[in-house]
């Protein structure tokens, strides 16, 4: 524990008995968040690098290059001010902003980051980037005190992608810890808004602002401290935010607006803003998958509103397009290519089994459920993880949607290990899944549904269609910085996603995010959606702080 004078005056401040406006500031200063952490206990180790406490440092005692804001498509600028691809991307320069310190008042400067980013070099466990893993970082160096300079072992556009997990610590003091993995960092120095610890127990911690932070003369952070409590299971969070004991929850809650919001709706909120994508992957080698009006038929014969309020309990977010990304990345829709597409998406049974029609698929036997074009019979299994309750219900409901048109699926629970096999080996027949739609850049999603690299090793990319010219867009955005000419290549993945329909999506999943406005305002909600609300992602963890005052 270091500098109890200031803690002191810190808890001070929290109880409520003084709180002062910094000249600059939008709110006074004072207060204190509570968040939950569940965990068997807490141990004095705040070192980024041990995963022992990652949620309780990342982000808001080790603040990173920059922040990415998917919600709005945007940068947020953090230690860095800007980042600079050299033209033949080979390279990237990385700009600190000025006047940068850590908690102790030594300066932050490029040395600290490139001392970071080296520890990667030698020790797999020390590569947060996952850049010199994937041997795509040749060598970083600082080419003065706020300029950072990293070389590429070939073109790459996305580097940007992976810096912000970089975890800056300071040189000063690291330089000399001989197993930095292992190193509890018990007396932290960090760059942001809270770093200093009041308070250690086996069940709470208490750690308080940055006393040197950069953004001071801004008013920043509102708030003085973020105390994390400690709880072993979900239905202890559910009863200690009904209670008010805690500020932020991230958590399942069943009946929300009964059992939360209803006691306090002055007070009580949560906002489920769309998370990824969820979808029915669909082998398309085999009958009658492998017709594509059959795979039309049975995305339009789903009704995705009445499914997510049945089956998923409301909080999910229906998918309205097919074009392979959803309400995450909204920022990066093709308004042109989803209108073109949007029919499929839409519930028309009617429209589904005229197609069907036109396309030969007859009931032989009079038992009201069809035959493929030759006569065999269609009876399909839709993969879903025994257990995964939310889930099957929903598969249930699809399969009942598809015996309306005459469709004979049915609901095949399966071990993981049976499941996972399947999908990557693509040798189910229907599985739904999740996709990879709620990361840095949406040429992700594209990449691990399509990409022939990707087969055998992802879920979401074995049902059966893939091509040169997809793969080579893929690989030319991946190779590229220019804005336009990916947002070129983003629609034409789009209109070849909707077009092929090897998968049908459902909804996006919710992003788990509870507040209590009793202590604390300026919460994002869908009314002041300024980020996505993820307490256990740094980044944007981070940017939902900045924004946090006592009442």
């Amino acid at each position: 524990m270091k500098k109890l004078s200031l803690a002191l005056a810190i808890s001070t401040l929290a109880t409520g008995m003084v709180a002062t406006a910094h000249a600059e500031g939008k709110h006074a200063q004072g207060g204190v968040l509570t968040v939950p952490i569940i965990t068997q206990t807490f141990v004095e180790d705040f070192n980024p690098y041990s995963g022992a406490q990652g949620d309780m440092v990342g982000g808001t005692m080790f603040e990173p290059l920059w922040a990415v804001n998917a919600l709005k498509g945007e940068i947020n600028w953090r230690l860095a001010s800007r980042f600079t691809y050299d033209a033949d991307l080979m390279g990237l320069t990385i700009n600190l902003k000025d006047g940068l310190t850590w908690s102790d008042g030594e300066v932050l400067d490029a040395e600290d980051v490139v001392f970071s980013l080296n520890l990667g070099k030698d020790d797999a466990k020390l590569d947060a980037t996952g850049q010199w893993g994937s041997g795509k970082f040749a060598s970083a160096e600082a080419t003065d005190s706020l300029t950072v300079y990293i070389k590429f072992t070939d073109r790459d556009g996305t580097i940007d992608w992976h810096l912000p997990r970089l975890h800056v610590v300071p040189e000063h003091i690291w330089k000399d810890v001989e197993d930095i993995s292992t190193y509890k960092n018990g007396n932290p120095v960090g760059s942001g808004p809270i770093t200093e610890v009041t308070q250690v127990k086996d069940n709470q911690i208490q750690i308080c602002r940055n006393p040197n932070y950069y953004k001071a003369d801004e008013g920043l952070p509102y708030l003085d401290c973020i105390k994390f409590r400690q709880y072993t299971d979900n239905s202890q969070i559910q009863a200690a935010l009904i209670n008010d004991e805690i500020d932020w929850g991230s958590n399942f809650i069943a009946d929300i607006e009964k059992t939360y919001v209803a006691p306090n709706p002055e007070n009580h909120g949560f906002w489920y803003p769309a998370n990824d994508l969820i979808n029915v992957y669909l082998n398309t080698r085999e009958a009658p998958f492998s017709d594509i009006n059959f795979r039309k038929a049975f995305s339009m014969a789903l009704d995705r509103p009445m499914i997510v309020d049945l089956a998923a309990y409301g909080y999910p977010t229906p998918e309205t397009h097919v074009t392979g990304i959803g309400e995450f990345f909204k920022s990066h829709f093709n308004d042109q290519v989803n209108a073109k597409y949007d029919y499929l998406a839409e519930y028309n049974p009617n429209k589904a089994m005229d197609l069907l029609d036109e396309s030969g698929y007859v009931d032989v036997d009079g038992d009201g459920f069809l035959e493929n074009p030759d006569g065999t019979e269609i009876n399909f299994d839709i993969h879903v993880v025994n257990g995964w309750t939310d889930w099957v219900q929903t598969v249930q409901m699809v399969s009942e949607y598809l015996a309306e048109i005459g469709i004979r699926a049915n609901t095949k629970t399966v071990d993981w290990s049976v499941y996972d096999t399947a999908l990557k080996k693509g040798t189910y027949q229907a599985s739904i899944n999740w996709s990879k739609t709620n990361a840095e850049d949406p040429i992700q999603a594209y990449q691990d549904y399509f990409h022939t690299s990707r087969q055998g090793m992802s879920w979401h990319t074995n049902h059966g269609v893939s091509s040169p010219e997809v793969d080579a867009l893929i690989d030319e955005y991946l190779a590229t910085s220019n804005a336009e000419r990916r947002k070129a290549i983003l629609a034409e993945l789009m209109a070849f996603t909707a077009e092929s329909l090897a998968f049908v999506p459902l909804f996006s999943n919710p992003t788990w995010y509870q507040y209590n406005a009793t202590r604390i305002g300026g919460w994002p909600t869908a009314e002041n959606a300024f980020v996505q609300p993820v307490f256990y992602e740094s980044s944007r963890k981070l940017i939902t702080f900045e924004q946090l005052y006592a009442k």
